[in-house]
């Protein structure tokens, strides 16, 4: 198997910061060796961030507070995802 062969995979960079429709600031992506989600917002909330079978899910975080959703990682093929609820 050639060098021609290899098709690399990164975890999403980070952190990556959004404001969604919904209100409130989302930052998530991998930094510092961990995939991460964090969620901010005025009203109950949560984040949770998957990387291949692992899960992480906060709890539900109240109005104002940071949700914290993380998972040690390296950069791999793993499918990392991203969730704020």
């Amino acid at each position: 198997m050639g060098e021609d062969n290899i098709e690399p995979y990164w975890l999403a960079p980070g952190p990556m910061t959004r404001y969604p429709a919904e209100g409130g600031t989302w930052e998530y992506g991998f930094w510092n060796a961990k995939v991460r989600s964090y969620y901010t917002a005025d009203q109950s909330h949560g984040s949770t961030v998957k990387l291949g079978n692992k899960e992480s899910r906060s709890i539900d975080t109240a109005a104002g507070k940071k949700s914290i959703a993380e998972l040690w990682a390296v950069q791999s093929d793993k499918d990392d995802q991203y969730f704020y609820r």
